[in-house]
């Protein structure tokens, strides 16, 4: 089976109950699609976790990313040389990261070894910026935010890195491609909001577009899309398990 899910925020104890409701057998395979850790506590707990399980494939996100611009530098020491160093380009990634809930993510970091926090660091740069799968005979790109700048016919490789880090999704966007886009990033609750739909923390199908953050780093579910059956998995009480006969 090959599951997907997105915007864990530091909640281990989400991401602990979602692989005890998965029962993951060797053979399956769980995409995380990126920003696992800022905002809730224990996302450094959750990377150790995925760098343990091979089966475990994670796309970078764009908290992701800024912690590999900005963390190699936090974590040498400080000084009066290596200040005066330090660029715009950095200065700008270290506010983002710290306005955007990064507190929980140093203190996980401080409690590590030298060792343990440049293994961390290499595990983040090497994330792939996206995923292509086929499942059921349908084919699925699973990235962190969606694809900005989009052009019929340009292959993916052809994408900047920010075109899957930090766009919006516009639902309205027809892809034209025989596949799915699978993202996160932009909660389905804000999404649907903007749809003039009631407000629901759910997975969000719309076309070709699967929008899979439901909010776990605002207090909603973490949601997990498992892409053979279409069953939705949900780690809280508030959503029930829904079978999904139909395509999206």
């Amino acid at each position: 089976m090959i599951y997907v899910c997105s915007d864990i925020h530091g909640r281990y104890d989400l991401y602990l109950a979602l692989l005890a409701q998965l029962l993951l057998k060797p053979s399956d395979t769980l995409y995380i699609l990126g920003d696992v850790i800022d905002r809730g506590p224990d996302g450094i707990k959750i990377l150790q976790d995925m760098m343990k399980r091979p089966n475990v494939v994670p796309i970078l996100g764009n908290h992701e990313f800024t912690a590999a611009v900005c963390l190699p530098w936090l974590l040498d020491e400080v000084t009066e040389q290596s200040l005066a160093e330090l660029d715009a380009t950095r200065w700008a990634a270290i506010q983002e990261q710290l306005i955007n809930g990064a507190g929980p993510t140093l203190r996980g970091l401080k409690a590590l070894t030298q060792e343990q926090r440049r293994e961390i660091i290499d595990y983040i740069r090497e994330m792939e910026l996206y995923a292509e799968v086929e499942v059921g005979g349908r084919n699925y790109v699973l990235v962190h935010a969606g694809l900005e700048h989009f052009s019929l016919g340009k292959p993916l490789e052809g994408y900047e890195l920010s075109d899957f880090l930090f766009c919006r999704p516009r639902l309205g966007q027809n892809y034209g491609q025989d596949w799915f886009i699978v993202y996160g990033h932009t909660p389905s609750r804000l999404l649907r909001q903007q749809l003039g739909e009631v407000p629901s923390d759910g997975i969000l199908f719309r076309g070709n577009q699967i929008a899979v953050d439901c909010g776990c780093g605002f207090g909603g579910p973490l949601g997990c899309l498992c892409l053979d059956t279409l069953e939705e998995i949900y780690t809280t009480n508030e959503l029930k398990r829904n079978e999904r006969a139909s395509s999206p």
